[in-house]
């Protein structure tokens, strides 16, 4: 499944109280989500806590049979996209699907928790979030 989110997340030290669902951006390719919850975030673009994690749900419906989800994460500021290195124990997104399990079959609707470590040490800034599952 080539399931692709982009959202705007600005890094800073603001804390997190509320969660809404946040507009997203059609990427290279691939079926936009069904919906996209950043914890603390109404509007992009999401301001996220230096030191914790920042927390996303993505419900999806999927496209077709899934045995496996990898979750790709890339950002991209200043015109310049690097890929974002998830750690080793959320690699593997069936261990990350909310009220679900894999295999995934086609039409069914799932969530996927993606927890982003943001570091103290990144620099304050804007950039965009791209996310394919």
């Amino acid at each position: 499944m080539q399931l692709l989110v982009a959202v705007l997340l600005s890094v800073s030290f603001s804390s997190i109280v509320f969660a809404d669902v946040v507009t997203v951006h059609q990427c290279k390719q691939g079926p936009l989500p069904v919906s996209v919850d950043v914890t603390g975030c109404r509007t992009t673009p999401c301001e996220l806590p230096k030191g914790q994690d920042a927390a996303v749900l993505v419900d999806f419906t999927a496209d077709r049979h899934l045995t496996a989800l990898v979750p790709k994460v890339h950002a991209s500021f200043g015109g310049v996209t690097v890929p974002f290195e998830l750690p080793d124990d959320r690699k593997d997104g069936c261990q990350w699907l909310v009220g679900g399990v894999c295999p995934v079959s086609q039409n069914e609707d799932v969530t996927y928790e993606l927890r982003l470590p943001v570091l103290a040490v990144y620099p304050s800034m804007s950039l965009t979030v791209e996310l394919q599952l």
